[in-house]
């Protein structure tokens, strides 16, 4: 809807039109977004009605923030009045219109004036010079659209100040019905490296339609939005009154990310359009070259207890490992999102080998990711031999009528793994150890990983079998209350 200058009452009230004005969309996760409006107003001495238009539907009013330069706001309106023929019609309500309806017998339009007396939905009962209708069966014509009704919300700031002329005025509020998503695709080059692509999918369900406006996104997990999201609005509104509007890149990849109150914002290069119901994918990661480790993983399900426990045919997980560092060709925030993972086959074709989600990744941190269970890899393991070593009996209370019996228990163990594929296999093997169990006695140098778990590296060449043996020391706790 287009406003034009209009006087309203003397020379120091007047109604403000836009003479330039430029949108900016920051969006975040969770079905919000921030949409800030700058416009260069004429300002008049004194009051001034400023009109604020093509305001988003699920725009939240207690959200409004206007800021700017030499003035003050004294009222701030919001109108989410609508443009229908009810809300015309409503609007009229007391006044004379037209109205036309169809001559059933000749088929010409006729056309009369009447008075709106109410309206009830969409249906006007209006009174003719020959009496009242309840159920005209035509319609009513307006000459003039009533003010205060739109097409889209409006907001109106009564705005005082004691400088005529151009100011810039800004409007900032949250909205609804906006998000945005990241999604990866991973192409396996080689042994070592993948070459790594970043997308970002804006999807607009505000009911409002937008052309040519900046776009940020914030990356991070807003836990507290009320009490988050008014001092990030801040921070953008000190910043848009020194800042110009987003320039066109010469590159359809966004920079790299700017660090923001603990989340961060990635800035879209270029205005684009984000109409209702559209999904928009945006290049923002293009890796060429990054550094990765594979593993065939799996977690021992041996359990140390009273009897001989025992597994076969135990598939591992394959996991993708990469460092997110500039060293390893990436070193920039990872926002969370889907990653696909592609490799070629033997005729060059590119084959989808799995997928996994991408957690918020800070640089410097690792990334791993799970792609299925290795077909051709299996492994088994059994506790070959147990006994006893001793035993300690005491109360965990003094008052207590049972005893604890801590029995000490050796545990001789063997693993088994083969690889039946034509490919090498890094395989990492995971024993948890529960009850203060330890590893005294190993054929394969292995390590305290994370927890309680005890872990095994070995590289297993192609149609190789390969066995681990340890000694692990447990005890079981059992009550005697004899």
């Amino acid at each position: 809807m287009n406003f034009k200058g209009l006087l309203l009452s003397g020379l120091a009230t007047v109604f403000a039109f836009n003479v330039s004005a430029s949108t900016e969309i920051t969006i975040y996760n969770q079905d919000l977004a921030m949409v800030k409006k700058d416009k260069e107003v004429d300002l008049n001495l004194g009051i001034n009605d400023v009109y604020f238009d093509e305001i988003a539907r699920t725009a939240k009013p207690e959200s409004v923030i206007i800021y700017g330069g030499d003035f003050n706001v004294i009222e701030q309106n919001f109108s989410n009045s609508t443009l229908n023929y009810g809300s015309m019609l409503r609007a009229n309500i007391g006044k004379n219109v037209k109205t036309m309806r169809i001559n059933p017998i000749n088929g010409r339009e006729e056309f009369n004036n009447a008075e709106i007396l109410a309206v009830e939905g969409d249906n006007p009962i209006l009174r003719f010079d020959y009496g009242i209708e309840t159920r005209f069966s035509g319609q009513v014509v307006f000459d003039d659209l009533p003010s205060g009704l739109s097409d889209s919300p409006v907001l109106d700031a009564k705005i005082e100040t004691d400088e005529k002329g151009k100011h810039e005025i800004g409007l900032a509020y949250l909205a609804g019905g906006f998000k945005w998503d990241a999604n990866y695709v991973a192409k396996v080059k080689n042994g070592e490296k993948l070459e790594v692509l970043g997308r970002v999918a804006l999807h607009n369900n505000s009911g409002s339609n937008y052309e040519k406006v900046g776009i940020n996104l914030v990356a991070g997990e807003v836990n507290t939005v009320r009490e988050v999201m008014p001092r990030m609005m801040k921070t953008f509104a000190n910043r848009a009154v020194m800042a110009n509007s987003v320039e066109l890149a010469s590159r359809a990849v966004i920079d790299s990310p700017e660090s923001l109150n603990g989340f961060y914002l990635y800035k879209l290069p270029f205005e684009t359009s984000l109409r209702d119901g559209e999904h928009k994918m945006v290049s923002f990661l293009d890796a060429k070259e990054v550094s990765y480790q594979k593993e065939d993983m799996i977690v021992s399900p041996l359990s140390f207890g009273v009897n001989k426990d025992s597994f076969r045919d135990v598939h591992p997980l394959m996991t993708y490992k990469f460092k997110n560092t500039q060293n390893d060709g990436l070193g920039m925030p990872l926002p969370e999102g889907k990653i696909s993972f592609y490799d070629t086959d033997n005729d060059g074709e590119l084959q989808f080998v799995g997928e996994d989600r991408i957690n918020n990744t800070a640089k410097e941190q690792e990334v791993s990711l799970n792609m299925g269970k290795n077909f051709d890899v299996f492994a088994k393991g059994q506790i070959l031999d147990m006994h006893k070593v001793g035993e300690r009996k005491y109360k965990k209370n003094p008052s207590d009528r049972c005893v604890t019996v801590e029995n000490m228990y050796v545990y001789e163990v063997e693993y088994e793994v083969t690889n039946s594929s034509k490919y090498a296999s890094n395989f990492v093997l995971k024993q948890p150890l529960y009850n203060e169990g330890t590893v005294f006695k190993e054929d394969v140098k292995g390590e305290m990983a994370e927890g309680n778990i005890y872990q095994w590296k070995i590289d297993i060449a192609p149609n190789e079998t390969k066995k681990i043996t340890a000694s692990v020391k447990g005890h079981l706790d059992v009550k005697d209350c004899n």
